[in-house]
C-alpha cells in the first residue's frame, strides 16, 4: 500500500490490522485520525505503536466535534493540523444515505488525494449496505489488502451476482451467526423480494429482541402492500439501532431507570421520537 492518498475501503479489523502491519514495517506512521459518527465505537480502540485520535463528527456544536459536513472534512484532511499518518473515514454516509450518495463521497475523497500524503481509510460494513454496492465502490476506492494470509480483505465480486438471496457477510459474519440479542444494522432487503426472505428477517429482528410481530400481517398482503409494510418497520429498526448506539455513548447522563426503560421501548420500535429529542438535548 503505498502513501498516494487514495482512499481504501475495509472493514474495521480489516483497517486495524492493515494499521499494525504498517507499524511492522517500520514506517513513520504512527498518528491515526478517525473521523467517526460514532465516537463510542471507537473507545477502546488501539491499534498497536500508533497514537489515535477521535474526531466526533456531528451536526451539532460541541467542545471538540468536527461538523458534519463534506467540504470541512475534506479541510480537516487536507490541511491536516493534526500531523496524523493515517485518517480512518468512519462517516461513510456524510453525503446521503443512497448509494450514488456514498460514491459522490468517495470520488471527493480520491479527487483530493493528491493534496495530502497521509492514508485514508474508509470504513464500510456488509451488515449494513447489500454487496452490489460495495463492489460498485471498490470501482472507486480500491479495497484494503492485508498482507497476513489470516485475514480476510474483505469481499468479492462474486457475491454482487447473487440476487435471489439476501446479501451475505462481504466483509464479516452472517447476521445468523451473530450472538442473539445483539442490535446491529441488518443489510436492506432488495426491492421485490421474497416472502422466504421476509420471514428470515423476522426471525434475524426477533432473535436482536425487536417485536416486529406487526409485520407478520405482511407475510399475506399483495406484493406491493407487503414492501410498503416492510420498509415502514425497516426504517424503525435502523432507526432504534442508531438510536440504541447514541444512548449507550450518553447513558452516563440520564438516570439508570431511564436508560433501561428507553431500551425497551427501542425494542418495542416506540417512543422514538422522544428518545431521539432526548438525547439531542443532551448532545446539545
Amino acid at each position: 500500500m503505498g502513501v498516494d492518498g487514495r482512499p481504501r475501503l475495509g472493514s474495521v479489523q480489516v483497517v486495524l490490522h492493515a494499521l499494525e502491519e504498517l507499524i511492522g514495517e517500520g514506517e513513520r506512521t504512527q498518528r491515526v485520525r478517525i473521523v467517526t459518527r460514532h465516537p463510542d465505537r471507537w473507545v477502546d480502540i488501539q491499534p498497536h505503536g500508533w497514537s489515535v485520535d477521535v474526531a466526533w463528527c456531528s451536526p451539532r456544536d460541541g467542545k471538540g466535534r468536527l461538523p458534519y459536513d463534506v467540504e470541512t472534512v475534506l479541510s480537516d484532511l487536507v490541511e491536516n493540523t493534526t500531523k496524523a499518518t493515517a485518517y480512518v473515514m468512519d462517516v461513510l454516509d456524510i453525503n446521503g444515505a443512497s448509494t450514488d450518495d456514498v460514491s459522490n463521497w468517495l470520488l471527493r475523497l480520491d479527487d483530493c488525494a493528491p493534496d495530502h500524503d497521509a492514508r485514508v481509510f474508509v470504513i464500510v460494513n456488509d451488515d449494513l449496505h447489500p454487496a452490489k454496492d460495495l463492489v460498485r465502490w471498490t470501482t472507486i476506492a480500491p479495497l484494503v489488502q492485508p498482507q497476513a494470509s489470516n485475514v480476510t480483505p474483505s469481499f468479492d465480486e462474486t457475491t454482487a451476482s447473487s440476487e435471489s438471496a439476501p446479501a451475505s457477510s462481504p466483509l464479516s459474519h452472517n447476521a445468523e451467526t451473530e450472538q442473539p440479542h445483539v442490535l446491529k444494522h441488518l443489510a436492506r432487503l432488495p426491492d421485490g423480494f421474497s416472502v422466504d426472505s421476509l420471514r428470515r428477517r423476522i426471525l434475524q429482528w426477533r432473535r436482536m429482541g425487536f417485536d416486529v410481530s406487526d409485520l407478520e400481517s405482511a407475510l399475506v398482503q399483495t406484493d406491493d402492500e407487503r414492501e410498503r409494510i416492510y420498509r415502514f418497520v425497516e426504517n424503525n429498526v435502523r432507526r432504534a439501532v442508531d438510536l440504541d448506539r447514541r444512548l449507550t455513548h450518553l447513558a452516563n447522563h440520564l438516570p439508570a431507570t431511564a436508560v433501561e426503560h428507553d431500551r425497551f421501548r427501542l425494542r418495542q420500535l416506540t417512543g422514538l421520537d422522544e428518545i431521539e429529542t432526548t438525547l439531542d438535548a443532551i448532545e446539545r
